[in-house]
């Protein structure tokens, strides 16, 4: 299966026939379109996923632990379940996500982050930062 950045091209071919359960250990993914994909399951631990689109995506008990996610629109996303533990959410949009049961220990977020209406952040030891992280 081809995954395309939001530009259509090609950035990664996995044999894979779903994207649910797919491992994408340290994978390098920027500006990948996962738009309304079902990735139940899989793993983005430590993978560069800036700028990237899961709008609506069926991502639900996926590991993103440690992974780059600043830009990215996770907006109407099914995240229940997800480990988001020092995950570096700068800028992204996550609203009208599911966010049942998240682990959220650690994650990074900015002013620009946009969040569903009425999650405060700071209720999940999550990390307000105010300068530009290395990408």
């Amino acid at each position: 299966m081809d995954i395309k950045n939001l530009n259509g091209d090609v950035i990664h071919t996995t044999a894979e026939e779903t994207l649910a359960g797919v491992d994408f250990y340290k994978a390098s993914l920027p500006q990948a379109n996962f738009e309304g994909a079902d990735l139940t399951g899989s793993r983005f631990y430590s993978a560069n996923l800036a700028g990237a689109n899961f709008h609506n995506a069926k991502a639900k008990s996926v590991d993103f632990q440690i992974a780059n996610l600043t830009g990215a629109n996770l907006s109407g996303a099914d995240l229940s379940y997800t480990n988001m533990l020092d995950t570096n959410l700068s800028g992204a949009d996550l609203t009208d996500a599911n966010l049942k049961w998240v682990v959220w220990k650690g994650t990074k977020y900015s002013k620009e982050t946009k969040f569903p209406k009425g999650f405060k952040p700071q209720a999940h030891e999550m990390v307000l930062v105010t300068e530009a992280l290395a990408v």
